[in-house]
């Protein structure tokens, strides 16, 4: 997989090629783009440093800032990049990620293609006036026994791309072997730090305000990706968690540090860690089984022939996949009631996950 990075993607947006794109590609009247076009241009820039204003600068190029449509019209500018693609890939706003898979031995045919495709993006980029780079791009290879083969060339706007054994993608950290250790280990750190920054305050705060710091900024770091990584954890990488976590509760009930928690552990999400991750996967499934997944998930499973049951058939897996997200999801999601299977709508089915 080749993480792609593009220079300042947002400022680099040409407004008249935009114009052409709302025309061409998705059929916006004249008047419209002139309406976008008007919006975008003479606009100016300038600089506040000391208590002055430096002289005001236009700006020809780029999506405003700050500005709700910044991130749609930079989307609709960037649409056209998967139609040069022969690989699979994920595009958000500027984040690119193209990815290949096949068997272990195919290596080399696989490395081609993703050099095939990061050359396409190269030439797309030229025409449309975006600037990769090189320097920032990040490439991986996933194994469940490494790779170890100095022949792997990895090439993009004429640059060596080094093979990382770990990648940052959208917050989420992924190793080569998805051991998901240093996404934990972020986890706790953010954690930790914060309570270090928040226990300076401790005493002038009450219990209310405190369980809703905890609510507001300590528990979303527990939450972002769980579904994903969370089924891959070793019993250590969970115990670290639940360390991590009982921290937060002591903070936000004043325990001390080695003060039981067990009395007051379900009230910060209204069920322990555990519990919520895996109410967590059920509503991922959830999203699978009534058909809101994206195709590339959905394509990986497949719902039992007895509509009754509402289950998925488990698909053939090894030990080393059964801890995969969708392995794991689906046998969580066949071990639910039935009664809690049956519920159509996410609210009604957490409300009867609730229950349980």
């Amino acid at each position: 997989m080749a993480l792609v990075d593009f220079s300042l993607a947002f400022n680099c947006v040409k407004h008249d090629l935009l114009g052409r794109k709302l025309q061409n590609e998705f059929g916006f009247s004249t008047s419209a783009c002139s309406l976008i076009t008007s919006y975008l241009s003479q606009r100016s820039q300038a600089v506040h440093h000391n208590g002055h204003f430096s002289s005001h600068r236009p700006l020809t190029d780029g999506t405003p800032q700050g500005s709700c449509l910044s991130a749609l019209l930079f989307t609709i500018y960037i649409n056209s990049l998967p139609s040069v693609l022969r690989c699979q890939y994920h595009l958000y706003a500027d984040d690119l990620q193209v990815y290949v898979s096949g068997p272990k031995n195919d290596l080399d045919r696989l490395i081609t293609a993703l050099n095939d495709d990061l050359h396409a993006i190269e030439c797309w980029a030229i025409t449309n006036k975006l600037f990769p780079n090189p320097a920032k791009t990040k490439a991986i290879i996933f194994c469940k026994d490494g790779v170890v083969n100095p022949q792997i060339d990895v090439r993009f706007c004429g640059e060596t791309i080094d093979l990382s054994d770990e990648v940052t993608n959208l917050g989420l950290i992924m190793d080569s072997r998805l051991k998901w250790s240093g996404q934990v280990n972020s986890v706790t750190m953010k954690v930790y730090n914060t309570l270090r920054t928040f226990r300076r305050f401790q005493k002038v705060l009450s219990m209310q305000t405190r369980h809703k710091l905890a609510q507001a900024v300590l528990i979303p770091f527990f939450l972002y990706c769980d579904a994903v990584y969370y089924p891959g954890l070793s019993a250590a990488q969970k115990e670290q968690l639940h360390r991590c976590f009982k921290s937060v509760i002591r903070f936000v009930y004043g325990l001390r540090r080695f003060d039981s928690t067990r009395a007051v552990r379900h009230t910060l999400m209204g069920c322990d860690l555990t519990e919520n991750y895996l109410r967590r996967v059920c509503c991922f499934m959830h999203t699978v089984y009534n058909g809101k997944a994206p195709e590339y998930i959905a394509q990986h499973v497949r719902r039992g022939n007895n509509q009754r049951a509402r289950s998925f058939i488990i698909p053939r897996h090894t030990t080393s996949t059964r801890r995969s997200l969708l392995i794991y999801g689906a046998s969580t999601w066949n071990s639910q009631p039935l009664t809690i299977r049956n519920q159509t709508t996410m609210s009604t089915f957490k409300a009867a996950l609730n229950r349980a």
